[in-house]
């Protein structure tokens, strides 16, 4: 009798893959799991893993992988750096959640970028003087310029003075990425890049009317960290796809900002701002959601292909905001959004919703989302390229062409 379920060793074998590419099927929702009692192992479904072994080795399977792998599915990059696996985060294997307990931007992204014998942000902070008129155009007074806008025209100008920056040798590129962190921080901030840890700048430039609250500092800093990488994701592949053409990690982070502006990807944290905005105004969060629903919208924020059971990351901001804000008359609104939101939909807050809350909660201005997350990310985009670099292929897919077929050529000529 063919056994329903196979453990990860039988697993892997028979999909002929690593483990860390099985739990990547799982976190796909491509092989199911269960759990053993009294122990940490996991069975897998064994009719999932051989209807993946069939759709690899039919002819046709290799054209429904391919179609899939650029939508939440099969992944087509071999990765070492982070795992979504059974609804939870991992950078390099350690939870990403836990490192947002304590830990800072700066040192997941030492862990990141496996820089163990060497601090890439014990270099001095990169000096944007030489910019001369061009300081003016980042003032953070100049209302047509948004954080985003401002580091994208920013870090141009900062790569065109750094030579160093075409080193593409691992150790460089972290050097890069810390100076690449520090402009980003720059661009949010007004202010001339600084050595201070880049949570605690955050904190004192968006504090609620320049006034301390306890806790923000720490609570940006998680943020961050939360933020840091999350696999292939629209921003991140479109770094690895600049890097693999050898561009500097600087075009590769400028590609990265201009994907992740986008309203599906770190530009939703606007539209659930736009739904905060609702609740506000309406009799109750329920009401607002119902509203939604009634017109056929959908709850930004909420749901995640990733995440099934809910995003890990929301959980442990969520946390952490209780700790610190436990009377929040704006952490109590977005609670009873929640509820009637998942409620209603059966979909759970994901990292945007989380960001919003924060940012909400904490009296930050409307870039400070999105200013976390492009932050943040930067250093899983440096990781990314830094592994890219090291691959001598070129990131080039073949479309399937789906369009009108040519037709056979006729001469026009009599014969």
């Amino acid at each position: 009798m063919t056994k329903p379920y196979l453990n990860a060793r039988e697993a892997a074998a028979e999909l002929n893959v690593s483990r860390a590419t099985l739990y990547a099927y799982v976190s796909r929702g491509l092989v199911r799991s269960e759990p053993v009692d009294g122990s940490r192992s996991r069975l897998y479904r064994a009719d999932d893993v051989r209807a993946i072994r069939s759709r690899k080795t039919a002819i046709s399977g290799t054209e429904t992988i391919a179609t899939t792998a650029l939508n939440h599915g099969t992944p087509i990059l071999d990765s070492a750096i982070t795992l979504i696996a059974d609804g939870e985060l991992y950078y390099r294997g350690r939870d990403a959640t836990e490192l947002a307990r304590g830990s800072s931007l700066e040192s997941v992204a030492g862990l990141l970028w496996q820089c163990d014998d060497h601090d890439p942000f014990a270099a001095p902070a990169p000096d944007i003087s030489v910019f001369g008129a061009h300081l003016d155009g980042i003032a953070p007074n100049d209302m047509a310029l948004n954080g985003i806008t401002r580091c994208q025209t920013l870090l141009p100008l900062a790569g065109a003075q750094d030579l160093r920056a075409y080193n593409l040798e691992a150790a460089s590129v972290a050097r890069t990425g810390a100076g690449l962190l520090r402009l980003l921080t720059a661009g949010f901030t007004g202010k001339a890049p600084s050595i201070e840890p880049i949570h605690a700048q955050l904190a004192a430039r968006w504090t609620r009317d320049g006034t301390h609250i306890p806790g923000a500092d720490k609570l940006i800093r998680a943020a961050l960290v939360l933020c840091a990488d999350h696999e292939l994701n629209a921003s991140t592949f479109t770094v690895r796809c600049v890097a693999s053409t050898r561009a500097t990690p600087y075009g590769a982070v400028m590609a990265g900002i201009s994907a992740l502006q986008g309203p599906r990807h770190g530009g939703q944290s606007a539209r659930v701002a736009a739904l905060f905005d609702e609740v506000a105004a309406a009799d109750s969060p329920l009401a607002a959601v119902a509203a939604r629903l009634r017109r056929g919208e959908r709850l930004p924020g909420f749901g995640h292909p990733l995440y099934a059971q809910g995003d890990p990351r929301y959980r442990m901001l969520h946390r952490l905001l209780t700790a610190t804000l436990a009377n929040s008359p704006e952490l109590t609104m977005a609670e009873e959004l929640v509820a009637a939101a998942t409620a209603n939909t059966g979909l759970f807050p994901n990292i945007d919703f989380a960001l919003v809350t924060l940012q909400h909660c904490l009296g930050l201005p409307d870039e400070a989302s999105m200013g976390i997350f492009a932050i943040g990310r930067c250093a899983g985009w440096i990781a990314h390229a830094q592994e890219q670099y090291a691959r001598p292929e070129l990131i080039r897919p073949r479309a399937r062409y789906i369009g009108e077929q040519p037709q056979l050529a006729r001469s026009n000529f009599n014969a």
